[in-house]
């Protein structure tokens, strides 16, 4: 009854129909509120999206700066938790410009998608690949025994990036360096951690590269 309907909004019933009826009215009420609610959930998806977006990097899938600096973070979280150790791999490419120069920028973007999935092969599922510049990749391994393992990973990972690939049928060589920090000897936080594997890295570049 119509005398019920003000109660019944003010107590929270997004939507009612009082008797008697019209069979025209329900469905349109129906349909209504379920356009409401498609709205509703695609307002939703395309905000999830949107979030996952901006933390990818577009070209070759991986992680972004923004996400890798998240993962850090709780990467941190977890060592501190257990009183273990987290590290962190800055890795770019020797000799990038190279192939953008005499091949083209498409090659360039292939080898960088190459790059991504062989780097991915090499750590665990719960670590972290970024792409954080041109040819610049870092790792945030959540998990540590110490440094002699991140060492061992760190060589595993300039090894694979530097085996030839094979772009547009043609043979094409690129070499890698990489510098590591681990937590917490080398810093406390995610940009101190960052930091020192790029000093890290300046300093095997420093040193004639592909180390």
């Amino acid at each position: 009854e119509s005398a019920y309907k003000l109660p019944a909004l003010k107590a929270g019933a997004k939507d009612l129909i009082c008797r008697p009826f019209d069979v025209e009215e329900v469905l349109t009420r129906v349909r209504n509120m379920l356009e409401i609610r498609l709205l509703h959930e695609g307002a939703r998806s395309a905000a999830t999206t949107n979030e996952i977006l901006a933390q990818q990097d577009p070209l070759t899938g991986l992680g972004n700066r923004r996400l890798l600096t998240k993962r850090i973070s709780a990467a941190l979280a977890n060592a501190r938790r257990n009183q273990s150790a987290m590290a962190v791999v800055y890795l770019d490419l020797d000799g990038f410009k190279q192939i953008n120069d005499t091949l083209s920028h498409s090659a360039g973007d292939t080898l960088l998608k190459i790059v991504a999935r062989r780097l991915e092969s090499v750590v665990r599922e719960e670590d972290t690949v970024a792409r954080v510049g041109g040819d610049e990749f870092m790792l945030a391994l959540w998990q540590v025994a110490n440094a002699s393992d991140v060492a061992t990973v760190a060589v595993k990972l300039v090894e694979i990036v530097s085996q030839p690939y094979t772009i547009d049928d043609r043979r094409v060589a690129v070499t890698a360096s990489a510098g590591v920090s681990i937590y917490p000897d080398h810093g406390e936080d995610a940009d101190s951690l960052m930091k020192s594997a790029d000093e890290a890295l300046y300093e095997a570049k420093r040193a004639g590269k592909n180390a």
